[in-house]
């Protein structure tokens, strides 16, 4: 079975991912075998084309900003010099398709509010176990529990940060690595129908990351991955004096970067476009104080994207930089990590039945 590294340069800094299967590989604990497939879009072939802004928008944005956005341009053009001379194989591994499976899709999703939001949906409860929507749910062996797959050795808290507060005080323990995924507010999410809730404003997006307890329950010399978008002012929500980073008691160490591609290898937008970026960036912190290594190297993660919302997993990613069997936890979390803990109120979007084939039934297209 091939990994979901498709390539790496000789120092880690350009690493060619397969979406799918980094997924699918998070499904068991490292050096087990996969045992089924997830249902996938078709990889696009050819990059969007997405009409330039009339007025000039580099006015509207800091200095600070601007540096930032050339050394994300040069690292993203550097990495492609990179991998299109020195890789020769596939830039995305062959995936199964809803059309290409028997398994319909969901008749019912749920759309809970933003996990910053008392009203949204509840954790689920297991029948033998009355309490269990305050509790984490661990197993030895991989199950199924209400549609979904739960996968081995991994715990998740299923509602709001609000609602699931006080569980993950009393329950969760330190972390190596806090990957967090937060619902910023996006105009062209709000434009789909079917798309995953968001925040309305930067202001509400500091009240949710003010109300998750990190600082506790990471360890001396853990690491923070957050997701972030290509706007300014949520970078400077993160990074600014007084920003969550600095409520978090954490400082920055090093940025990775998600560059979205074809099938073909080319970026699915013009890297020079100054309306819409192809890529994603992971902003990484640490604990002030922490002994852990000095700022971390620039790493240009090529992948071709698959559903919205789906972003490679990163358990694997992170095996290089923390101890062997480091514990981990994602917050705002829409599928689960064997060995992980998962937080939010879409939990098990991906978890369930319907999104994923055996692997003897599956049917690549």
């Amino acid at each position: 079975m091939a990994s979901s590294v498709l390539f790496k340069s000789s120092d880690g800094a350009v690493v060619g991912i397969d979406i799918p299967r980094s997924l699918e590989e998070a499904q068991v604990l490292p050096g087990q075998t996969i045992t089924r497939h997830i249902i996938s879009t078709h990889p696009r072939e050819a990059p969007w084309q997405t009409p330039e802004p009339k007025k000039n928008t580099t006015r509207d944005v800091s200095a600070s900003a601007a540096i930032a956005e050339l050394m994300t341009l040069e690292s993203v053009k550097s990495a492609l010099g990179m991998a299109r001379t020195s890789h020769n194989g596939p830039w995305c591994l062959p995936r199964v398709s809803r059309e290409k499976t028997d398994v319909p899709p969901s008749t019912v999703q749920a759309r809970p509010g933003t996990d910053g939001n008392d009203n949204a949906a509840r954790p689920h409860k297991r029948k033998h176990k009355p309490s269990s929507s305050l509790l984490p749910l661990t197993e030895d062996k991989e199950t199924v529990f209400a549609g979904a797959f739960v996968p081995e050795q991994s715990h998740y808290l299923l509602g709001t940060i609000q609602s699931q507060h006080e569980a993950f005080l009393q329950d969760a323990p330190q972390f190596d690595l806090v990957v967090l995924d937060p619902p910023w507010p996006s105009r062209s999410v709000k434009r789909k129908s079917d798309s995953y809730t968001t925040v309305h404003s930067t202001e509400e997006a500091r009240e949710l990351l003010s109300q998750i307890p990190l600082a506790s329950h990471l360890k001396r010399d853990g690491l923070v991955a957050i997701w972030v978008t290509n706007k300014a002012s949520i970078t400077d929500l993160l990074l600014a004096p007084g920003g969550i980073l600095g409520q978090w008691g954490l400082e920055p160490v090093g940025e990775w970067i998600w560059l979205k591609i074809t099938s073909t290898g080319e970026p699915v937008l013009d890297i020079e476009s100054a309306w819409r970026k192809p890529w994603e960036r992971l902003l990484i912190a640490r604990k002030v104080g922490s002994r852990i290594m000095p700022p971390m190297s620039t790493k240009v993660i090529l992948g071709v994207p698959d559903m919205h919302s789906r972003k490679p997993n990163l358990r694997g990613l992170f095996d290089e930089t923390l101890p062997k069997g480091y514990a981990g936890l994602e917050i705002f979390a829409r599928n689960l990590t064997a060995g992980w803990w998962s937080w939010g109120n879409e939990v098990l979007l991906f978890q369930q039945k319907h999104h994923w084939v055996p692997l003897e039934d599956e049917q690549d297209s």
